[in-house]
């Protein structure tokens, strides 16, 4: 079962969120051999992406309902620390820049974030929950 975070971005301002993957022991879980995603959308239903962070043998960013990729800097990345200056196992580093965050349409929408073992193809839903963004005045 997933658990559940709600989180709060502010349009124009650089978002990171950093997980810890780990066992039922609280150690660490080396993530080589996976990739990661993660997908904001109006609903758990929808079909229009209000961001899509992904790692693999790229690292990418998609942004606001339009899908820019334009400019825009961020992504997903695996075995990271919190600060993006090394590796942690286990750690998961979620960025998305400030350019990206510009285009994020106000209001609730939902998230979740899965990761993939790549032997098996097996999938682990990792975190889920609301994505509030907030209104940017000055732009």
């Amino acid at each position: 079962m997933s658990a559940r975070y709600d989180i709060t971005a502010n349009q124009g301002e650089t978002l990171n969120l950093h997980l810890l993957y780990t066992d039922t022991n609280d150690s660490a879980i080396d993530l080589s051999s996976y990739v990661g995603e993660m997908k904001v959308k109006r609903t758990f239903l929808g079909d229009t992406n209000i961001l899509h962070l992904y790692s693999g043998t790229t690292i990418g960013i998609t942004s606001g309902i339009t899908g820019s990729t334009g400019g825009i800097t961020g992504g997903l990345f695996l075995n990271r620390n919190v600060g993006n200056s090394g590796s942690q196992t286990g750690g998961i580093l979620l960025i998305a820049g400030s350019t990206a965050t510009s285009f994020f349409p106000t209001g609730k929408h939902s998230y979740d974030v899965e990761i993939k073992y790549i032997p098996t193809g097996a999938v682990t839903r990792l975190i889920e929950g609301r994505f509030d963004v907030t209104g940017e005045t000055t732009r």
